[in-house]
């Protein structure tokens, strides 16, 4: 085990009507005038963005409104809530929603005080210094931003979706009452079922001085959310596996299961150029679509590591390492596929000719490489993991 810094301060509010507690959440620490950010009109016509706006004038919190992110987030609303954020003064962010409404509060907090162009964090040409504070009301299980301090925004015209990390933009409060998930469309829980499996799943698939506690939280995070994605889409309104895959989401992402370890993405970068290239690409379908593989292109790299998870997750074990580790990227592929995620190029409306276009975004026209564990992933082995797709 390495040595390790590590820091969760989100106060967690959860549980049925938390939203009701937005008022005095954020009162204690300090709000006083709020921009709300959401993305879809659904929590207008369901009624709770009238509930968090009632329990904040209440509380004497003044707010004011930004709608319309859509997923895969986009550096312009940033900018147009920049802009609106000076303009009327606010101290503070809400975001209320999931991963793509809460990183666009991250921009948004962290762009209020810099001079330059927001874009600038996620394109590392520079680092914030101060951010407004966040408090969130969840919506989503996806993304675990509610409880990381990682930020995605995406650039249409550039066709780059990149992220920054800083503890700056980590927020102070998350309300998450299950309940409020309910009403996600199936394709889209099925989306975030597979990226918090995939979060801890990559910070289990890198370079460890053996095998470490993490390791076993992130193996026994990801059978829990297999044991109740499935439950949750076939039974839209069960509380309990709706809470489950709501509280792995946020336990995915905040470094828990990689303490003690070399941390580094591989599986999301090379997504990130994909929906950057595609943005109608949802980022959970991407990222189940391209593990197996992934996966199946690196395994003989540390075919022990795959055959432990293969253990551990499907109880699997046969004699062969490599044949159990190469089951068991089969079994979470076929999971993927029961779901409803794509498991080809096709299926997400890309073909072999886009493949050229997409290594040379990912790899920067070959001048970089993607990821370093089991093995670092060049121009080639890009080209080779895509034809795989098709």
């Amino acid at each position: 085990m390495i040595d390790f810094d590590f820091v969760s301060p989100t106060k967690i509010f959860f549980g049925k009507q938390k939203e009701e507690k937005v008022g005095e959440a954020a009162k204690e620490f300090g709000f006083k005038k709020v921009l709300i950010v959401y993305g879809s009109h659904r929590i207008e016509t369901n009624g709770l963005l009238t509930t968090v706006t009632a329990h904040l004038t209440e509380n004497g919190i003044n707010f004011c409104l930004l709608g319309g992110v859509r997923p895969n987030p986009l550096i312009a609303k940033v900018r147009e809530g920049i802009s609106l954020a000076k303009q009327e003064g606010v101290d503070s962010l809400l975001a209320i929603g999931g991963g793509s409404t809460i990183d666009t509060c991250k921009a948004i907090a962290a762009g209020y005080f810099y001079e330059g162009d927001p874009f600038d964090f996620n394109l590392h040409k520079a680092t914030p210094k101060k951010a407004l504070p966040i408090g969130v009301i969840l919506t989503f299980a996806s993304a675990g931003s509610e409880l990381s301090n990682s930020c995605v925004i995406q650039d249409d015209e550039r066709c780059i979706k990149q992220g920054f990390n800083s503890d700056l933009v980590r927020p102070k409060f998350a309300i998450m009452n299950p309940e409020l998930t309910y009403g996600v469309p199936n394709y889209q829980k099925a989306a975030g079922i597979s990226d918090i499996i995939m979060h801890s799943l990559e910070r289990y698939c890198v370079e460890s001085e053996g095998y470490t506690l993490s390791d076993e939280w992130a193996l026994d995070l990801i059978k829990k959310v297999i044991e109740n994605g499935k439950t949750m889409i076939e039974n839209p309104s069960d509380y309990q596996s709706h809470a489950m895959i709501m509280l792995c989401g946020s336990l995915s992402h905040n470094g828990l299961t990689h303490l003690g370890k070399r941390f580094q993405f591989t599986v999301h970068p090379i997504e990130h150029g994909l929906s950057g290239y595609k943005p109608d690409i949802t980022h959970g379908a991407g990222v189940a679509l391209l593990y197996p593989a992934w996966a199946m292109h690196v395994v003989r790299k540390d075919p022990e590591r795959f055959a432990y998870f293969a253990k551990r997750v499907f109880n699997i074990s046969l004699d062969d390492k490599l044949e159990t580790a190469i089951i068991g990227i089969r079994q979470m592929k076929e999971f993927f596929s029961s779901i409803g995620m794509p498991t080809t190029f096709r299926e997400v409306g890309l073909t072999k000719k886009d493949i050229p276009a997409l290594v040379n975004l990912i790899s920067g026209n070959g001048t970089r490489v993607i990821g370093c564990y089991p093995q670092s992933l060049n121009k080639q082995d890009l080209e080779e993991i895509f034809l795989s797709l098709c």
